[in-house]
């Protein structure tokens, strides 16, 4: 596996979830850029770019509608991770809706996309997603026109990672009965 810039640094002190979530709390991320929390790591999160937040607005509409009641879906919004010390802010994930106040609840579905993120995505957020033991963690590289999906996580690997291209239906492991046209997605991200 790839090293990351977190992987190079020297012994430092990593936050708890609850201590970062405290110091959001006391607006000390108010005045900087987007950040999250991987493995203890204040992280500095990418801009936004056109194809990025179309995607993610296609996806929003697109998933919402095909979700079982009993699921909710969580665009950008933080996934707690206490016991790995992280508080990721994936693009979209999708949870149980009675599970959502837990403290730990695990996504059934995490997708990140990528427009200038994608060494992250594959590398960091990926080893983070496999060992938090999330079933299905997809990438839509936008630059690429491809989806990338990883299933059968295991330690901080996954077992399976296939790409798909744009003539491709994706369906998420545990959401039975959602479909995602790839080639219609990377349509509307490329305007």
């Amino acid at each position: 596996m790839a090293t990351t810039a977190i992987d190079l640094l020297a012994p430092v002190y990593r936050l708890s979830v609850e201590q970062y979530e405290r110091m959001a709390e006391a607006g000390v991320f108010d005045e900087g850029p987007r950040v999250e929390l991987i493995d203890g790591i204040v992280v500095e999160v990418s801009p936004q770019s056109e194809p990025h937040f179309t995607a993610l607005a296609w996806l929003t509409k697109h998933l919402v509608p095909q979700l079982d009641p009993a699921h909710i879906l969580m665009p950008q919004l933080p996934a707690r991770m206490p016991s790995l010390r992280s508080m990721p802010e994936p693009d979209v994930w999708v949870v149980e809706e009675a599970l959502i106040r837990d403290a730990e609840p695990l996504p059934l579905l995490v997708i990140e996309v990528a427009a200038s993120s994608l060494g992250v995505d594959r590398v960091t957020k990926a080893r983070l997603y496999a060992r938090r033991g999330v079933a299905d963690y997809w990438i839509v590289d936008v630059r690429a026109g491809a989806v990338e999906v990883h299933r059968e996580p295991s330690g901080e690997r996954w077992g399976e990672r296939t790409t798909h291209g744009p003539d491709t239906t994706l369906r998420p492991l545990l959401l039975p009965g959602v479909e995602v046209d790839v080639g219609a997605l990377l349509a509307f991200a490329a305007g």
